[in-house]
């Protein structure tokens, strides 16, 4: 592997990792409504300038509205939960259960989609998920108050990005 991908590779992933210890700092002072927002809105407002240059603003402009309803299901939603279980969990397990996204990606197609995993697929995801497992296993509790619930939280939203990113969008109307 190139050392440029290496580098490339260890700043996504310093990028990718930080969010979450920025959320947790964040959830702390403002809640996490406001938290969840902020992050979708410096999102849109680094997505936008970009959306527009490429051309795509007369789109935006007639489907504005789904735009914005598939943004809050993708995005607001899942970095609603997150931001609620910050409350009670470490960034550290946040940032584990966020390995379940790829895990979920591939039980939503096999669910949804009819896509019918290989027993190599079922194993690596029993690996995947047994893996997870064992590293959040010392820091997860479920116990019958908020905190306890905070582990289900943050494995909901790496759930919920899955299904909601394979649903498929509504066919454009028809030119005729």
């Amino acid at each position: 592997m190139p050392l440029a991908s290496i580098i490339d590779f260890a700043a996504l992933a310093a990028i990718w990792g930080s969010s979450f210890l920025f959320m947790r700092l964040a959830v702390v002072e403002f809640g996490p409504v406001a938290t969840a927002a902020v992050r979708v809105a410096i999102a849109a407002a680094f997505l936008l300038p970009l959306m527009l240059w490429k051309g795509h603003g007369p789109v935006f402009r007639r489907r504005w509205l789904m735009v914005c309803a598939i943004g809050i299901l993708n995005s607001g939603i899942p970095f609603l939960l997150f931001s609620f279980a910050l409350l009670s969990i470490t960034t550290g397990l946040s940032g584990i259960l966020n390995a379940t996204v790829p895990l979920f990606g591939a039980v939503v197609a096999w669910l949804w989609l009819k896509d019918r995993p290989t027993g190599s697929r079922i194993a690596g995801l029993l690996i995947g998920f047994a893996g997870v497992a064992m590293l959040a296993w010392d820091e997860a509790s479920f116990k019958p108050n908020a905190a306890g619930i905070a582990p289900a939280w943050a494995v909901l939203a790496p759930a919920w990005w899955r299904r909601s990113a394979m649903r498929s969008p509504p066919a454009p109307p028809s030119a005729t």
